[in-house]
């Protein structure tokens, strides 16, 4: 019997040998850099006569990397057995003092910056630069912790650098199912404070005060889409803890987190001093985007003066709740209000405007939590110079053209009360989509009732179409077929086509 011999190629052995010499070497240059940062940290601590300290991330993009926990944990280690130190290291709760810092990547060096803060101001006191000579140990070390998740608690939140715009970059997180991510905000400056998530993923936030923990504000859906959205009047020097969880226990994905002080509004509008908004002639008119609802019982006022009589178009676009008042400047008279009569919950009135005359819009959030930007446009069309079409006259299943299945025919509604009616055959058994839109735009509000040869209404629609549009959908067998369609605008101002088609 042959004994077969392990064979480990002397190169392999030595390849093995370096890397882990190399790795050795990497963390040796690491502990060093730890070190001499821990005595310079020191030095600033005692002339302060510190007492209450804690270390919060580091940080490489707004992402946590094992780079980052290692420092974090190397840096405790140090700072708790420095001989001479005046602190104690804190792991949750209000400190007189808070150690953070940032990771960054500048060509073969990786730099560690980091700030000693003094917690009840929010001022940097001292700051620190760390270089480390990069390799592939190191990349690892940055790359490897992704967007992170499920790496933070109570006692080890993501200490969180609060902006000043909306526009402040986003902290860039995964949520696991059943994970939570915590977030601590130390806030520099009283005032009211945003704290919102962004992304895909269906959010929950909840709002506390770090020191005694009490829950302060809680909020599922408050910002864009599913993405949970808090203002809080905060205070200087308090520290707060948020926590973000997913809606669902089974909810899991990327997102992102970003608290900032948004700046003084301007040009909101009062009513002694509306803003001034110039009319447009149809739905790709100017839309005023920057328009936001930051708070409960804010309020928004348009000022419109119309040139022409006709009937006016007043909407909001976006995701956040809005109601509107329409009102007659001079005498405050309320004219109209709506809730939900735009697409999904914007407001939009019709109604007929004189010219000359002031009216004023006015825009609050439907419920006494709604907050969040909006859209704003108006609109008034010049006056359609619609004439009977050529399918006249149809007003009665008696006068009703043929229409052939798969071709289109525009017709118009030359007055509010116009009716057509069309006759379809169908030769082959199958199922069929009947559909009535607007020639400009899907806002022609629209009604069809489909009958069979016998008048005997079948079905019938108004909106199952885009938005106005009508839609009817169903089998229908051999036979002769009647549509009307009418409209439901007061005053029709576009043409429509009716179009048959098989599926």
């Amino acid at each position: 019997m042959k004994k077969h011999l392990l064979f480990i190629p002397l190169f392999l052995i030595v390849l093995t040998a370096a890397y882990s010499q190399n790795a050795e070497d990497t963390v040796s240059q690491m502990d060093a850099a730890v070190r001499v940062l821990a005595q310079d940290l020191n030095r600033s601590l005692v002339r302060e006569s510190a007492e209450r300290l804690s270390i919060g991330r580091f940080i490489h993009r707004g992402n946590i990397t094992p780079l980052g926990d290692y420092w974090n944990n190397q840096l405790s280690h140090e700072l708790t057995n420095i001989p001479g130190r005046t602190f104690t290291l804190h792991t949750g709760g209000q400190t007189d003092w808070t150690i953070t810092g940032e990771i960054v990547i500048i060509a073969e060096t990786v730099r560690v910056y980091t700030r000693l803060i003094r917690s009840d101001i929010q001022a940097i006191e001292a700051a620190f630069i760390s270089d480390l000579e990069r390799n592939q140990y190191l990349n690892q070390m940055i790359m490897s912790g992704g967007s992170g998740g499920g790496d933070s608690s109570w006692d080890f939140p993501i200490l969180a650098e609060i902006g000043d715009s909306p526009n402040f970059p986003v902290i860039n997180r995964t949520l696991n199912a059943d994970g939570n991510d915590f977030f601590l905000l130390m806030p520099g400056q009283s005032g009211q404070l945003t704290i919102e998530t962004t992304g895909n993923t269906d959010t929950y936030m909840e709002f506390y005060d770090a020191g005694t923990r009490e829950l302060l504000e809680e909020n599922d859906d408050g910002g864009l889409n599913i993405n949970a959205r808090i203002r809080y009047g905060v205070e200087a020097g308090q520290s707060y803890i948020v926590m973000i969880r997913g809606y669902g226990p089974s909810t899991s994905g990327p997102y992102g987190f970003r608290a900032f002080f948004a700046p003084p509004r301007e040009n909101v509008g009062s009513w002694e001093n509306p803003i001034n908004y110039e009319l447009g002639f149809n739905e790709n008119s100017t839309l005023l985007l920057d328009c936001e609802i930051p708070e409960n019982g804010d309020e928004d006022f348009f000022l419109l003066v119309p040139d022409r009589n006709g009937r006016i178009t007043i909407e909001t676009t976006g995701n956040t709740d809005t109601y509107m008042y329409l009102y007659n400047y001079d005498t405050r008279e309320l004219l109209d209000e709506n809730d939900d009569g735009g697409q999904n919950y914007n407001a939009r009135i019709r109604h007929f405007v004189h010219s000359g005359i002031r009216y004023l819009v006015k825009i609050i959030g439907y419920g006494s939590y709604t907050t969040g930007p909006y859209g704003f446009r108006a609109y008034l069309p010049n006056p359609a110079d619609l004439v009977p079409d050529e399918y006249e006259p149809n007003d009665d299943p008696f006068s009703a053209g043929w229409i052939e299945i798969g071709v289109s025919q525009t017709h118009n509604f030359h007055h509010a009360d116009d009716v057509d009616w069309v006759k379809f055959e169908v030769t082959q058994p199958g199922r069929y989509v009947i559909r009535t839109r607007g020639v400009d735009s899907n806002r022609l509000d629209t009604f069809i009732e489909l009958f069979d040869e016998n008048l005997n209404m079948i079905t019938e629609d108004d909106d199952g179409g885009e938005y106005r549009d009508s839609r009817i959908a169903l089998r229908l067998e051999r036979g002769i077929y009647f549509l009307k369609v009418w409209c439901l605008d007061e005053e029709p101002d576009q043409a429509y086509t009716i179009t048959i088609s098989g599926q």
